[in-house]
Formats: C-alpha cells, sequence, structure tokens
C-alpha cells in the first residue's frame, strides 16, 4: 500500500495518462514515437512514487515527514507534467493529448489541495484520514477520470496490433501501418 491505504498502482497510474495524451497538435512525431516518450516519462513517476511510498512506509509516520512526502511527491507530478508539455504530439493526438493535459493539471491541483490539508493536521494521527477527507475524495474522484482515460488510450494502442498484416501493402499510408507497443499499467 502507498501512502495512507492508497494502492500504489492508483498513486502512479494516474500519471502516465497525462503523459500519453497532451498538446494541441501538428507535432512531428509519430503516434508510436510520441507513446514511447509518454511511456518513459509514465515509468519515470512510477520509479519515483514507489520510491517516495517505500520511504514512507519503512518510517514512523510523522507529520514532518508527511509534509515532505507531498512536497516530492507535487515535484514530481510537476516534473511529469513538464515532460509532456514539451512532447510534440502528432495531430491524431490532439484531442486526446488535450483531454490528458486536462486530467493532469487537475490531478495536479487536486493533489496540492490534499498536500495543504495535510499541511493543516495537528498530529500525526490525523494522516490516517488523509484521503477520506474532502480534498482526498476530489483526488480519487479525478484519479479514476485518469484511470479510465488510462485504459481507453491502452486499448486504442493494443489495437494497432491488429494492422499488422497491413505492414507489407504499399498503398496504405505509414501512420495507417503503425503498431504501438505500449503498457501503462492502468488499474482494472
Amino acid at each position: 500500500m502507498s501512502f495512507a491505504g492508497m494502492p500504489k498502482r492508483v498513486v502512479w497510474t494516474g500519471t502516465f495518462l497525462a503523459l500519453t495524451l497532451m498538446a494541441c497538435g501538428g507535432g512531428s512525431l509519430t503516434v508510436a514515437e510520441y507513446a514511447a516518450q509518454a511511456e518513459e516519462l509514465v515509468a519515470e513517476l512510477a520509479a519515483e512514487f514507489e520510491s517516495l511510498d517505500a520511504e514512507w512506509e519503512s518510517q514512523n509516520p510523522s507529520l514532518e515527514a508527511a509534509q515532505a512526502y507531498w512536497e516530492r511527491r507535487l515535484a514530481a507530478r510537476v516534473k511529469l507534467l513538464g515532460g509532456i508539455r514539451a512532447l510534440d504530439p502528432p495531430e491524431e493526438l490532439a484531442d486526446l493529448h488535450a483531454t490528458a493535459l486536462d486530467l493532469f493539471g487537475r490531478i495536479t491541483a487536486a493533489e496540492e489541495d490534499v498536500a495543504a490539508r495535510v499541511g493543516s493536521f495537528e498530529t500525526a494521527a490525523d494522516l490516517e484520514q488523509t484521503w477520506q477527507t474532502p480534498e482526498g475524495q476530489a483526488a480519487q474522484a479525478v484519479l479514476e477520470e485518469v484511470f479510465a482515460l488510462c485504459r481507453a488510450t491502452q486499448t486504442e494502442f493494443d489495437d494497432t496490433e491488429n494492422r499488422e498484416p497491413l505492414e507489407d501493402v504499399p498503398w496504405i499510408p505509414p501512420e495507417m501501418k503503425e503498431i504501438i507497443q505500449i503498457s501503462f499499467g492502468c488499474p482494472p
């Protein structure tokens, strides 16, 4: 389990989504290149969240440790957002990118609210209530939207494997033959 009882896959999977889908379109990357770069950014975030969670679980909960946890967690989210914004998505992913950018901005803001709430706690015992607070509940609701988009995106990319028989057909444009093999680790 991650911080205050939230499953690890819930914690980092929300982040992946933002990566895969951001931008206004017209980029020079292919869909596969864009997806691979997004997957790399998500993997970095997942590794940071796993490290944070392991560190959190190995110590006695304290208000200071919780505040440090949330500072580092938010820094990781902001870093991811910067990485996503730096991606130059292909035109085909413009709508998806815009949706992801919106969701990732919302989850970052929601977790900033959770961090502020944690900063207002008076005792370490209060930390157990983090995800039951209105801010925690709001963050979880946004994460559910992120997960839904994650699953939909993963399904779309997985469906590109059906294009394999078209690889050698010369009159089909390359972007219609592109196979994208990515694993975002979306929760079920």
